[in-house]
């Protein structure tokens, strides 16, 4: 049974793991780059650490199957706008390969729309590579690409996709149901 919690920073260094072994798919192995585990898991400290003195809300949940980690989801308010009606940014959500198709994304997911809600936010922006299978689970949920730019050093065009919060949640709650019944 896979249980769903708010990440510690204990739990970090396994969300480098999967994010690294998401890497290839996330960038369809056009990136010359690849994630640096031991980097990307101070990144994610120092991320889960500067959120006060940021004045932001860091939201970490991760899908535990026993202790292994198998997926994760990290959302902030957005970058550089200090109120809740400019929306949240989703930051990173990784599904382990094997555990896809269960609702785990779905289920992380909705849990940051609601909480990201509760505190006053409209909408969901997210930073996706254009090549990335994920855009289509985007769009599937109402969200639209409101943006293009060009990120990392390979200079891979990143779509930024804008979701209303109320539509996201009505949407995934239904996704789930239909998860459950299979």
């Amino acid at each position: 049974m896979v249980i769903y919690r708010e990440l510690t920073e204990c739990d970090i260094l396994d969300v480098a793991r999967l994010k690294a072994s998401c890497w290839d798919e996330e960038t369809a192995g056009t990136s010359s780059e690849k994630p640096d585990i031991v980097k990307e898991h101070t990144s994610f400290v120092k991320w889960m650490k500067t959120a006060d003195e940021n004045a932001d809300v860091r939201l970490l949940y991760g899908a535990f199957d026993d202790e292994k980690m198998v997926g994760t989801v990290f959302a902030s308010f957005v970058e550089s706008k200090d109120a809740p009606e400019h929306g949240f940014e989703l930051n990173g959500l990784w599904v382990d390969q094997g555990y896809r198709r269960r609702g785990i994304a779905l289920t992380l997911l909705k849990k940051v729309c609601e909480e990201f809600r509760k505190l006053g936010a409209k909408k969901m922006i997210v930073y996706n590579y254009h090549i990335a299978p994920s855009n289509s689970f985007y769009l599937k949920f109402g969200c639209n690409v409101i943006s293009t730019e060009y990120q990392t050093k390979d200079r891979l065009q990143t779509d930024i996709f804008e979701g209303n919060v109320e539509d996201l949640i009505t949407r995934l709650s239904a996704s789930l149901q239909k998860v459950v019944s299979r």
